[in-house]
């Protein structure tokens, strides 16, 4: 299993080879920093630790930064115990397995019950030996347990909401990760990317922000109440979203532009390179940008020669959002 193998809106997987070959460009010598700052799955800057760059990787969510650990980490794995773990785990049965937290909040919602009574055991039994673990171990099982849960989660690819029906029991599999142990670890931070901006210093800073109203936290807060297992038992609507304000980002707010500009002032580098896009006039209001064009090229020209590229490229549909002509963006500044 790789670190790209889940579902995820604004994935960057199919851009990868787009964003390598602009970086690629600028002749930055083995073992430079790449930051990714707004780093979500992960996978940029799992590209540049395979290419020999020192990475600086974070996100708000900490279901993203566990993974971040699990695969970029320091710190040595037992693969011996982990796949001896992986291995009981896979081997459950529901029928022998009491109802649990899991089970009751999401059962017969996001999942089977007979699913979540096994998602529920195995998260109970990871922390309960946590002892047993390294720290990397530990999020690594935590990491492989939702990688799981997302591909079986009865939903349409993110937790905003369930599908009716009553869900089927799909089976909890849980695999093995790929690992590159010869990579630079990364310095893996769960910060408010404005304020990680001051504190770091990198040849090159990767910007991936949101880029509309749509809240990461609630499109995958069943993660990341897995990941934290805090155990909270107050929920939103049918849906079951926990009281999450400190997660939500005001780069979904009116406030993007202030910030951006705000960040960009703060940084320490080289290059930076901005992933955006052209979503301007959606039907949804929830699906336009936060930050115009035109402050993007003002406040990015402040800081350095800027240089636009683009791509053709099929973006998250809600299904009220009108995408014809959609492009990705790259917004490079050379730093003075």
């Amino acid at each position: 299993m790789k670190i790209n193998n889940r579902r995820y809106i604004g994935c960057k997987t199919k851009l990868l080879e787009f964003i390598e070959n602009i970086i690629e460009e600028y002749s930055f010598p083995a073992g430079s920093t790449l930051a990714d700052i707004f780093a979500g799955t992960g996978v940029v800057a799992n590209l540049f630790a395979n290419k020999g760059y020192k990475t600086i990787v974070n996100d708000i969510l900490y279901s993203n930064v566990v993974v971040y650990d699990a695969i970029l980490g320091a710190g040595k794995l037992n693969f011996s115990l982990l796949k001896s773990e992986i291995d009981y785990f896979n081997s459950l049965n529901p029928n022998n397995l009491s109802e649990n937290y899991f089970s009751k909040v999401y059962g017969n919602k996001y999942f089977s019950v007979n699913d979540c009574k096994i998602i529920g055991f195995i998260r109970d039994y990871i922390e309960t030996n946590k002892n047993k673990y390294t720290t990397r171990e530990y999020h690594y099982l935590i990491s492989c347990l939702m990688y799981s849960c997302d591909k079986i989660a009865n939903t349409v690819g993110h937790f905003e909401s369930f599908l009716k029906g009553q869900p089927s029991d799909k089976g909890v599999k849980l695999d093995m990760f790929e690992v590159n142990n010869d990579i630079y670890p990364a310095e893996i931070y769960n910060m408010d990317a404005n304020a990680l901006a001051p504190l770091i210093k990198a040849d090159i800073v990767y910007i991936d922000p949101p880029y509309n109203a749509r809240q990461y936290v609630n499109f995958y807060h069943v993660l990341e109440n897995l990941a934290r297992w805090n155990k909270p038992e107050e929920f939103e609507g049918t849906s079951m979203k926990f009281k999450r304000n400190e997660l939500k980002s005001d780069y979904c707010r009116s406030k993007a532009p202030q910030l951006f500009e705000d960040l960009i002032n703060n940084l320490d580098c080289r290059l930076i390179v901005v992933s955006y896009n052209n979503t301007y006039k959606a039907g949804s209001i929830s699906s336009v940008n936060t930050i115009s064009e035109e402050d993007m090229i003002r406040i990015l020209s402040s800081k350095g020669k800027l240089t636009i590229k683009e791509k053709d490229y099929k973006a998250f549909n809600s299904g009220k959002t009108e995408l014809e002509g959609h492009k990705e963006y790259l917004y490079i500044c050379e730093v003075k």
